[in-house]
């Protein structure tokens, strides 16, 4: 069975809404993207808390160390992200992060990149934050409008 193929949003980066995004940026989309796709096949996807083990596993660990919690009875996801050394490595290679604190990075990238990712998907911050547990997790509380 044959279905259409659509363009992903990498494939789109050079078009006029996707020029301020990030290849990070980006991928957090296409993850948001396939968790509504499976939340479709199955309502009750990641309706758990996440392992914060896994998110700070990267090799055991969730996809791209990155879990979407399903409150969608309240229009709500909540975007978990740990933060491993190549997330590290990769961030402090950009000259904006380099005298930036982690705790600063991770504050930045919610408040300045965040907002983007949300109206990607008709939503907004609701709330979010970071904790450590042997590395930093963020989250971020996404509603839709």
């Amino acid at each position: 069975m044959m279905g259409t193929i659509s363009e992903n949003r990498f494939q789109k980066m050079g078009d006029e809404q996707y020029k301020s995004c990030s290849m990070s940026d980006i991928t957090r989309m296409e993850i948001i993207d396939t968790f509504f796709k499976q939340v479709e096949d199955d309502p009750n996807h990641n309706k758990e808390k996440p392992n914060y083990k896994l998110l700070l596993d990267d090799w055991d660990g969730y996809d791209d160390q990155v879990y979407v919690q399903n409150k969608l009875e309240d229009d709500t996801i909540i975007f978990y992200e740990g933060w491993v050394d190549s997330c590290w490595s990769a961030v402090y290679n950009k000259p904006q992060y380099k005298n930036m604190t982690k705790e600063e990075v991770i504050e930045s990238i919610i408040t300045d990149r965040f907002p983007r990712i949300a109206e990607e998907f008709n939503m907004f911050i609701k709330d979010y934050g970071y904790t450590y547990r042997n590395g930093y997790i963020m989250y971020v509380e996404l509603k839709k409008i």
